[in-house]
């Protein structure tokens, strides 16, 4: 073996180009394989970084309408009182804060939790300790937990920092603890935690706005926690049927829970990179056989001397095996780099935990050594059988071509097989693409050119609402008054952020519905100036004026989708309904309908949707719309400093354009198209390699019977025609056969695609064509070369 390690070496030193371009073929497909299998190995294989993570769920409410929904505090409380399935339940909400003093203010991400969040999550601080169940009560909820980043980011890591006092939200908290680096709850940024305290007695009337993480007991799964929960839900639709009729309860495990939305992406993208793979494998094994081919007369000779079967195909196997090995290195290199490019590409919106730390561990390390051996193996095995075939009596006469005829058909076969695999790869890109170019044309409802959006952190800025009021107004006016604005508005949440709270309504001059059988709503609260600040199209009636504060009539501006849904064939403006938000007894008079706007996402049609005006009705979060004349980047330090002459210490976060919440909203999509069209374009490449290399080999092997053409009278155009055919042949059976294999497979992404069937004729035709076209411009050189073979030389070759 060590004697076949070092002739292997020797001949692929001989032999810089032919290893060059197989080393680097196979890299590439390892270095992809090994990056995309680093994030799958982080998100779908690697434990949750907490204590016991099987025995996490999820438990939510389950509208009439939808299976998750986010939980009532009431209820809350009694399934932690009912259940005979968890050890522990704990309630959270996320929400900005606002820290002022030790420096400028500033807002982060926030998270109020009740008793028990961290005890069943089981990631012990750093520094001090949890909360305690005496701070899960209202008045008596002033501590706060910070993460990592935070006390070393604004208090410069100070270890005194326990027992400290820091102004969060306008009041004072007492610091108790520090949570380790890294630390994130699922679908959280939150690196400041603060006691949830749910009083019974105020939250009898609120609504849903809770979530629920709770511990499995050690005997207790998730299906027999959901039959559990199922009693429950069914006890409190019969004791709160004005709250809870036709509402149930979810349990999920909080691995499904994370891993949810991007399980099928990431497998897909995982199966596509192994198609890479594959495809290199065949290119390899097609190098390997007319690298072969030409060592005829060596593996003669040796065959001659005495080396059986086995020892030939030994030595060509070592040869694979280290070219593998070769590949693999630098394609480890490669990985390393990639899941750096991959990490830092992701969407947030498929970020979970520490998504953004996944780097190439030992487990990613040893599939990269086991792929590497397995592809040595792979592409090399065929060569090696073939080659210790070899006719020793033919191989030694002078004539002799070695093992090239006898390769033939399996090097087509290989050809056959890197197209087929290819119209798979290119036909689930063109898909992607496709479904990406339409998704991005719709159109969402409001103009986000030349609009400029920004956070307001108010929470415990107003004690009152008359002043929470005052300020919004006062601000809106300066902020007017800024040259080169031309409108501005607030909304309590912006479009295509996030999904948007909804609401029971029901028409006042029809009958109430049942409990828990009100159509539902998503509800925004806004100021006047919003709409002309986002451009949202005024269909009848009117938007809101200063007029429509607390004490005038309630109205509300209506959707397109809600008029359409609930008053067919009616002017809805002058109508009025009931809604189930501040006011649930007072009817609003419908003053406008507006354009629909795609509140959640542009692949999900406008849901029916009411806007309140947030001088009726003082609602936060507060974000501040803008449209500029021009840049409105450039308007960013005078809306600031307009927003601080009101209140010096009011954090300002989240600035940018509107226009990168559209890119953001379809940031997921953008990046599936992008790596699988990366990973089509170099099966692509790699096909293309393979025709031309199978073309020019059979030029060579067929020199002599072109020579004898030519000198029989075959014109130039008749070579060429000759040469191509079997280019085409190849191209048009591989194309064939990968159609009808992408037929089936491109069924697994119809989930990713919008607008598009996964049968699309018109992809699958453009595929066809575009592999054809690169077929012919890859056999078209070697076409060429035999088109311009001298017949006399020709003769004189053999």
């Amino acid at each position: 073996m060590g004697k076949d390690l070092r002739y292997g070496l020797r001949m692929l030193r001989k032999s810089p180009g032919f290893t060059l371009t197989a080393v680097l073929a196979l890299a590439l497909g390892i270095g992809a394989n090994t990056a995309i299998f680093s994030v799958v190995n982080a998100v779908l294989v690697q434990r949750l970084p907490f204590a016991g993570p099987d025995r996490l769920a999820m438990v939510w409410e389950q509208s009439p309408r939808t299976k998750t929904n986010v939980v009532n505090p009431i209820n809350f409380l009694e399934w932690q009182s009912r259940n005979h399935s968890f050890d522990a339940m704990a309630a959270m909400i996320a929400f900005p804060s606002s820290l002022a003093g030790s420096g400028e203010p500033e807002q982060v991400d926030g998270m109020a939790v009740s008793d028990g969040f961290f005890a069943i999550l089981g990631v012990k601080p750093i520094a001090g300790r949890w909360f305690t169940p005496q701070e899960d009560v209202r008045g008596s909820d002033n501590a706060a937990i910070l993460g990592e980043g935070l006390w070393r980011r604004r208090y410069g890591a100070d270890p005194g920092i326990l027992g400290r006092q820091i102004h969060v939200d306008n009041r004072s908290v007492t610091v108790v603890g520090v949570m380790p680096a890294g630390f994130r709850f699922p679908f959280s940024k939150a690196e400041l935690w603060q006691p949830l305290a749910i009083d019974r007695a105020r939250s009898a009337r609120s609504g849903r706005y809770l979530s629920t993480v709770a511990r499995l007991r050690p005997d207790a799964t998730v299906a027999s926690a959901q039959a559990d929960m199922n009693i429950i839900a069914g006890q409190l639709q019969r004791e709160r049927p004005e709250f809870d009729s036709k509402w149930g309860i979810t349990v999920v495990g909080l691995r499904e829970q994370v891993v949810g939305d991007v399980r099928r992406p990431l497998l897909v993208l995982l199966a596509a990179v192994g198609l890479v793979l594959l495809i290199a494998c065949a290119n390899v094994a097609n190098l390997m056989l007319m690298r072969a081919a030409g060592r005829g007369r060596e593996i003669a000779i040796r065959s001659a001397l005495g080396a059986g079967r086995l020892r030939l195909a030994r030595q060509l196997l070592v040869e694979s095996v280290l070219m593998a090995a070769l590949g693999g290195a630098l394609g480890l290199a490669i990985g390393i780099w990639a899941v750096e490019a991959l990490t830092a590409a992701l969407p947030d919106t498929i970020q979970y935990v520490s998504l953004k730390t996944i780097r190439i561990d030992t487990t990613v390390f040893l599939f990269t050594t086991l792929v590497s051996l397995a592809t040595g193996v792979l592409f090399g095995l065929a060569p090696a059988l073939r080659a210790s075939r070899t006719g020793m009596t033919e191989a030694l006469k002078e004539a002799g071509r070695g093992i090239a005829g006898a390769g033939s058909w399996t090097r087509s076969a290989l050809v056959v097989a890197e197209v087929a695999l290819s119209v798979v790869l290119l036909v689930g890109a063109g898909l992607l693409i496709r479904s990406f170019a339409r998704l991005t044309s719709v159109d969402p409802g409001f103009d986000a050119r030349h609009v400029l959006s920004m956070q307001l952190s108010v929470a415990g800025h107003f004690p009152t609402n008359r002043q929470f009021l005052e300020f919004d107004t006062q601000m809106l006016e300066r902020v007017r008054a800024v040259p080169g604005v031309e409108a501005a508005g607030t909304t309590h949440f912006l479009p295509l952020g996030r999904i948007i709270p909804g609401t029971g309504f029901w028409r006042a001059d029809q009958p109430r519905p049942a409990h828990g059988a009100e159509p539902v709503t998503e509800v925004l609260v806004v100021m006047p100036g919003y709409f002309a600040a986002m451009n949202i199209p005024l269909v009848r009636g009117r938007v809101f004026t200063d007029r429509d504060r607390a004490g005038a009539p309630p109205t509300v501006v209506v959707n397109q989708a809600l008029a359409r849904q609930f008053y067919p064939g009616e002017d809805a403006v002058g109508k009025r309904l009931y809604v189930q938000w501040n006011h649930p007894d007072q009817p609003y008079e419908i003053a406008g309908v507006v354009g629909d706007v795609r509140q959640s996402s542009l692949d999900k049609a406008p849901e029916p949707a009411l806007f309140l005006s947030n001088l009726e009705e003082p609602t936060g979060p507060v974000n501040l719309v803008v449209r500029a004349q021009g840049n409105p980047r450039l308007l960013v330090n005078g809306i600031q400093s307009a927003v601080h002459s009101l209140d010096r210490d009011l954090p300002i976060s989240d600035v940018g354009t509107m226009d990168r919440y559209v890119s953001a909203s379809v940031a997921v999509p953008r990046f599936n198209t992008i790596l699988l069209g990366g990973f089509a374009g170099l099966a692509l490449v790699l096909a293309a390699v393979g025709i031309f290399g199978v073309i020019s080999y059979s030029v060579t092997e067929r020199t002599r019977e072109i020579g004898v053409r030519r000198a029989l009278g075959a014109d130039t155009a008749m070579v060429m025609r000759l040469v191509l055919a079997r280019g085409m042949r190849l191209t048009a059976i591989g194309v064939v056969i990968g159609s009808a294999g992408a037929f089936a497979a491109t069924r697994l992404i119809e989930a990713l695609l919008f607008g598009v069937s996964p049968t699309d004729a018109a992809t699958f035709a453009a595929v066809a064509l575009v592999l054809v076209s690169v077929a012919l411009l890859a056999g078209y050189l070697p076409a060429r070369r035999a088109a311009k073979i001298d017949p006399m030389r020709a003769l004189r070759y053999e």
